[in-house]
C-alpha cells in the first residue's frame, strides 16, 4: 500500500479508493499534511483495468451467452466495481513540485 513520500505514513485503503472514485482527488497525509496526486502511469492502469475487461465481456462474452443488454450492463458495472476494490493496492501517488507562476 502507498506511503507518504515525506513521513512514510501509510495511506488507508479507504482513502485511496475514495480518491480513485472521486476522479483522482489528491490524497492528503494525515500525519504531515502533504498532498499526493495520482501518477500518470497509475491513471492509465486504472483506466485499462476498468475498460478492457468491460469491453471484452460486453462485446465478446455476453453476446455468446445470449445475455440481454440490461443484464450485460449490470454485470459490467459489477466487474468494474470489483476491480476498483483492488486498485488501491496498485496505484501510486506522488508529490508534485510547486511551480511558480510569475
Amino acid at each position: 500500500m502507498q506511503k507518504c513520500e515525506v513521513c512514510k505514513n501509510k495511506f488507508s485503503w479507504k482513502e485511496l479508493l475514495l480518491s480513485i472514485w472521486s476522479s483522482y482527488k489528491p490524497v492528503k497525509c494525515s500525519n504531515c499534511g502533504k498532498r499526493h496526486t495520482i501518477s500518470f502511469a497509475s491513471k492509465f492502469i486504472v483506466s485499462f483495468l476498468i475498460v478492457v475487461p468491460a469491453v471484452i465481456f460486453g462485446l465478446l462474452i455476453a453476446p455468446g451467452m445470449g445475455l440481454t443488454k440490461t443484464v450485460t450492463f449490470g454485470i459490467i458495472v459489477m466487474i468494474a466495481f470489483i476491480i476498483s476494490m483492488i486498485l488501491p493496492f496498485f496505484v501510486r501517488y506522488e508529490i508534485k513540485p510547486k511551480t511558480n507562476k510569475a
